[in-house]
């Protein structure tokens, strides 16, 4: 694309570049032309005014030229700009729905694992009150026997004291 513009750029500068060369050998080969002067004036006049015209015709064409590739620029950089916007635009969106995806699924697994840390939670309570009672159950059961082995070895004791005081009489 920039080729092409610099060579209608080029194009222009070297027509006008040829246009002027031509009228500077016109106008020398006029002076040593064998014509009379006002003949040779009115002569390098319709030349000057015809390359004039020529050269006026060329800075209009190449003007137009020019416009158009402005243009022609402008609209082909308006869409390109549109085109970016919309895929900018596109892309925004994306990543807005991945980041409340993302979001979601964070809540989503936080709220389940809070849900399986309140269910362990409870099952830990319920083990420590059941092991608890059982401990209680086991302390008084323990109680229970040992207040029953005291209670064995007191009337084993007085039975003991009957017979030696028994024994102690018989014998004495």
């Amino acid at each position: 694309m920039g080729n092409k513009e610099g060579g209608g750029s080029g194009a222009g500068l070297f027509i006008a570049g040829l246009l002027m060369g031509g009228a500077v050998g016109a106008v020398i080969a006029l002076l040593y032309a064998p014509r009379r002067g006002d003949e040779t004036r009115d002569y390098l006049k319709q030349k000057t005014t015809e390359y004039g015209d020529t050269v006026k015709s060329k800075a209009s064409d190449f003007t137009e030229t020019a416009k158009a590739k402005a243009n022609e620029f402008s609209e082909k950089a308006s869409d390109v700009a549109g085109t970016v916007k919309t895929k900018a635009s596109e892309m925004t969106e994306a990543v807005k729905s991945k980041a409340y995806d993302v979001g979601e699924t964070v809540k989503a697994q936080a709220t389940s694992l809070s849900a399986k840390a309140s269910d362990t939670l409870s099952t830990v309570k319920e083990t420590a009150q059941s092991l608890a009672e059982k401990g209680r159950s086991l302390v008084s059961q323990q109680k229970d026997r040992l207040g029953d082995a005291i209670d064995a070895g007191k009337q084993a004791a007085q039975e003991k004291e009957q017979e030696l005081k028994a024994s102690v009489e018989a014998a004495g």
